[in-house]
């Protein structure tokens, strides 16, 4: 078929040569139209489930919310993990599903299986909400407004009801969370003394301000020609008009009404979060991004519509900050980068073509399959609906040494016997010679592809990363594959037919001379040469458990998170004020460009944070090299430790999204304690972050949900409820109603709602000792204090309840640096297990990367083992001889000396990349040895050679000029890569191109001299077999 294939293509070179140029062409088109990201989607499908119950302590919003919406949830199809946070006034339950679940069906199974809760939960809490699905960095844009003129509760709205909804409207927007300001509302002020003059009660404050702003439809009338609507207007719209509204009538008849017992106007609803924008306290509105939307798309259209926005802004003083954290700026930088290393890895491999060919036409030949391969991967990977990101470009990239072999060993064999052709014609020449080395090729691309597998098997985290670099490298080296059979030889039949080719370049034959004489020796000291690569691979395969492993590295983002907490109970203004001094200490330090607070949470927002916690985010400016990073981040730990009060924990966005997705949390490493009790868990979790804060690398230790917060608690007392004949319900509604705010309506105006809330004056808000001074009106009108019908006391309560998998947990958190991650984990396991003494019924587990990382390598070594064992099939299927495939395997290992070699001169940890890198050196290993021993076995089985030390000589010559040039072009691939490591793209790539060069220099040697030294050691005189259909069996 292959003869065919080969016959057809060269009987039509001129069709071929179109073909290929329609390929190049359609290919850039699909190129230009993909979809770019500096990620491909690596955080499995999620639901996220909020559901608001305002006035709720953390405990109370655990068991009469967030505990019915788990057991709704947990038996849903497909729900791989449920995770909660309960905090007052808000439950959030998290929901992974299982790897492969599609996002959409999973989000709809998530809401069809709440519908039943809605029912059951307390009066006043709200539905549960399924949040809309967003990606994986799910950040798209930060914007923070500032403004001299406007008020925080104008700039709010203006924000809220202008700024929003545009930006909302922007394609591949899913959500816009908004912090600062005062939310305006209606808010109905009870004057209590003349409240009680009137002998009225909040209820019926309630009650009247509901039945002024009721709406309801007025019906129709039918006459016989037509239908004619009836609208009902007298919805009070404005402060006059509630005030207006009558409450009840005195005892003269004279109407009560709102306005006489209590004050009407806008005030700010109960602040759950603010924000601070370059130090001044403002509004900021941050963005999320579509599942599956293109971020550099998303961006340009919000900045787009915000640039309409803009005149409209400028007019009222309004700043607009719209760089505070844009994701955008990484992904270009860092796929700039990616792709500026093709390029200039592509023009050195041009030079290199050249240097070894000495021929513009054979140069061309063997150059044209890059471009043909490469856009021919990605054509496939766009139909199949992925990005284009830095990890397919790192496959392709890692794939240009194979992809260029495949080209040079046809061309360099076509070439080759066309030297010595005499006046064969060409195309019988340029035919024969392309069959010679196609099917041990095919075989070789095969093995490669096997090694590779593993990889594109990996699942989790790992696997979104690195299997789209594992698939576009297979897809490279596949339709290389093809351009050679289909491609190349019309092409040397076009460029080669009447071309006066020139002598082997005399680098290369000083080259082959100078690799004879080592071979020569080598193979007349057997047992010296290969007891030397043995020890090396055996010490360098051993120093491989001295590394530090790391699941993935540093991401040189240009941009840092900081999480800032104070003590329980802290107030908004204090944090507020950190916040504007910890701004002011940032953009202080060379190369931050700029810097915002959010505190708390935002209605809508992913984040279950009292106001007692916040978050920075720090903008650097571009094109910092990772030094310069490393060094701004030292700095921003040095502003923190000035803030002595503040817990404080410094990280990196994507670092923050991928601690997430492994564990539920923020940390490299999470120390998860479970039991039935929350205060035997307080105390355990204390013991153990005091173990771990004197485990050496450390850092950052702190206990995520901490365990009091100052409470008044009010506990009814029932027999005194019913001498004074008050329900629970009377009081507690009373006890929301001055304190929380009772929402009564809302009422529209233009675009916005607004909400009506029956409240007390501030002064009575801000005194802990007067609750229990509230005065509670019966239905009958007898009036009592609470501390009449209830004990009223100050106390200490939960900040937050978490679970996972419906059981209560707290957990521990620390940050080592990414290499140091895995040390210790070991180290803070082993500190646990020896200093801490575990309560019965409490158990502990680990999470993070360092669990990630070992889960990952595992899981990768037992899918090399089994890709192993297909590749001794194929090597069997291919020579039908053991000890074929036995010299082949024992030959690969010496490959990886130079990896670790690499690794360990470097000071580089052993990554995921890392061990990618190792894989691929497999393949490339494995491909020259079957190339080579393929080689010999046609000049013994074929050609009719002796065996001899000559013709050994002669094939590994042979072979000379294709391996180096596999070498060096595979390493001019990779070098820019490696040579940029550690900066934006390269982070995962780097460690894997660094392995990549190393081994490339060992994997030569392998191949040109321990493999062919092994086979004049092991190897015997050929039986005479002369088919052309398969090669020649090793002797035996």
């Amino acid at each position: 078929m292959l003869s065919a294939i080969v016959r057809w293509s060269l009987a039509r070179p001129r069709l071929i040569a179109a073909a290929a140029l329609l390929l190049f062409i359609y290919g850039c088109v699909v190129l230009t139209n993909a979809k770019f990201d500096v990620f491909p989607e690596f955080v499995p499908a999620q639901a996220e489930i909020q559901t608001e119950a305002p006035g709720l302590t953390a405990e109370q919003v655990e068991q009469l919310v967030t505990r019915p919406v788990e057991q709704a949830v947990n038996g849903a199809a497909g729900v791989a993990t449920v995770r909660s946070d309960s905090i007052q006034g808000i439950s959030i339950v998290s929901v992974t599903f299982a790897e492969g679940s599609e996002p959409y069906r999973a989000r709809q199974v998530v809401a069809e299986a709440l519908g039943e809760v809605t029912t059951s939960l307390p009066a006043g809490v709200q539905p549960p909400k399924v949040s809309p699905l967003t990606s994986s960095t799910m950040d798209l844009l930060k914007i923070g407004f500032t403004s001299d003129t406007l008020s925080p509760m104008q700039l709010r709205d203006l924000v809220q009801w202008t700024v929003r909804p545009r930006l909302l409207a922007a394609a591949g927007v899913a959500r816009a969370t908004v912090f600062g300001g005062e939310v305006r509302r209606f808010e109905v002020r009870v004057r209590p003394d003349d409240l009680a003059a009137r002998n009225l009660s909040l209820s019926d404050m309630v009650a009247a301000v509901r039945a002024s702003t009721g709406v309801s439809g007025g019906g129709f009338i039918d006459t016989p020609q037509q239908r004619i609507l009836i609208e009902a207007r007298g919805q009070a719209l404005s402060a006059a008009d509630i005030a207006a509204a009558p409450v009840s009538s005195a005892p003269d008849g004279a109407p009560v009404r709102i306005g006489d017992v209590a004050d009407v106007s806008f005030a700010p609803a109960p602040a759950i979060g603010d924000a601070v924008i370059m130090g001044k306290p403002g509004v900021l509105i941050g963005l999320s991004s579509q599942y599956g939307a293109n971020t550099l798309d998303a961006t340009r259209s919000v900045e787009a519509a915000l640039a309409e926005l803009k005149p409209a802004l400028d007019a009222q003083g309004v700043k607009v900050e719209a760089n505070l954290h844009r994701p955008a700026n990484f992904i270009s930088a860092a796929l700039g980068g990616i792709a500026e290393d093709l390029v200039i890895g592509a023009v050195l491999i041009a030079v290199v073509l050249l240097l070894f060919m000495g021929n513009l036409r054979t140069v061309l030949v063997s150059f044209v399959s890059i471009p043909l391969s490469l856009l021919t991967a990605v054509i496939v990977l766009n139909a199949l609906g992925w990005t284009i990101n830095t990890m397919t470009l790192g496959g392709l990239a890692v794939a240009l040494g194979v992809v260029v072999d495949d080209a040079v060993i046809d061309v360099e064999n076509i070439v080759r016997r066309l030297r010595v052709s005499g006046d064969r014609p060409v195309a019988e020449v340029v035919l024969a010679a392309a069959l010679e080395v196609r099917a041990p090729v095919i075989y070789a691309t095969l093995v490669v592809a096997l090694i590779l597998v593993p990889v594109l098997m990996l699942g989790g985290l790992q696997g979104a990363f690195f299997s789209p670099l594992a698939a576009s490298f297979i897809l490279a080296t596949a339709a290389s594959l093809a351009v050679a059979i289909v491609i190349t030889p019309p092409l040397c039949l076009l460029l080669l037919a009447n071309t006066r080719l020139p002598d082997e370049p005399k680098l290369i034959t000083r080259a082959k001379a100078w690799h004879g004489t080592v071979l020569v020796r080598a193979a007349g000291r057997p047992v010296l040469a290969v007891t030397a690569a043995v020890l090396a691979t055996i010490l360098t395969t051993a120093g491989l458990v001295l590394f530090n492993s790391e699941l993935l590295p540093s991401f040189r983002e240009g941009h840092f998170v900081l999480a800032v907490a104070g003590p329980p109970g802290t107030s908004m203004s204090v944090m507020r004020r950190y916040g504007e001094g910890i701004t002011h200490d940032l953009l202080a330090i060379p190369g931050v460009q700029s810097a915002e607070q959010q505190i708390g949470r935002a209605s809508g927002g992913e984040d279950t944070w009292g106001v007692e916690r916040s978050e920075f985010h720090v903008e650097l400016k571009p094109k910092l090299s990772g030094k310069d990073q490393d060094r701004i981040q030292a700095a921003i730990h040095e502003t923190l430790d000035r803030y002595p009060g503040l817990e404080t924990e410094v990280m990196t966005f994507l670092g923050d999204r991928i601690g997430e997705s492994l564990s539920g949390e923020t940390a490299a490493l999470a120390v998860g304690v479970y039991g039935a009790d929350l205060d035997t868990l307080d105390r355990t979790a204390a013991e153990i972050a005091a173990v771990m804060e004197k485990v050496p690398g450390a850092i950052d230790v702190k206990v995520q949900t901490p365990p009091s917060t100052p409470v008044v608690r009010v506990d009814l007392d029932l027999p005194s409820l019913a001498r004074y004949g008050l329900s629970p319900a009377e009081v507690l509604d009373a006890v929301q109603t001055a304190y929380q705010g009772a929402v009564a309506a809302q009422v529209y105006q233009e675009s916005r709602a607004l909400d009506i809330a029956v409240t007390t004056p501030p002064e009575i808000r801000q005194d802990p000792e007067a609750v229990g001074e509230l005065l509670i009106r019966s239905g009958s009108g007898v009036v009592t204090p609470l501390k009449s019908v209830a004990r009223v006391y100050l106390t200490e309560g939960r900040t937050s309840v978490s679970h996972e998998g419906g059981r209560q947990r707290q957990v521990i958190t620390t940050n080592p640096s990414p290499g140091d991650v895995q040390r210790v984990t070991r180290a803070v396991q082993t500190a646990i297990a020896q200093q801490v003494q575990l309560p019965p019924g409490v158990y502990v587990d680990y999470a993070g990367t360092a669990a990630g990382t070992q889960a990952a390598q595992r899981q990768l070594l037992f899918n090399v083992a089994v890709a192993i064992i297909a590749v001794v099939a194929v090597l069997l299927v291919t020579f039908g001889d053991g000890r074929a495939v036995g010299l082949i395997l024992a030959s690969v290992p010496f490959a990886l000396v130079g990896g670790v070699a690499a690794v360990a001169l470097t000071g580089a940890s052993l990554s995921l990349g890392s061990l990618v890198g190792f894989v691929t050196l497999f393949g490339v290993a494995a491909r020259n040895a079957i190339l080579l021993i393929s080689h010999l076995e046609h000049l013994i089985g074929v050609e009719g050679r002796d065996w001899s030390l000559e013709t050994l000589a002669q094939a590994t010559r042979e072979r000379v000029t294709p391996i180096l040039m596999t070498a060096l072009v595979t390493a001019l691939g990779v070098l820019p890569l490696a040579i940029q490591t550690g900066q934006a793209g390269r982070e995962i790539q780097g460690p894997m191109a660094i392995v990549i060069l190393g081994g490339l220099i060992t994997s030569t040697i392998a191949s040109l001299i321990v493999l062919p030294t092994l086979v004049w050691r092991f190897g015997r005189s050929p039986p005479s077999d002369h088919s052309n259909t398969r090669t020649a069996q090793l002797p035996g």
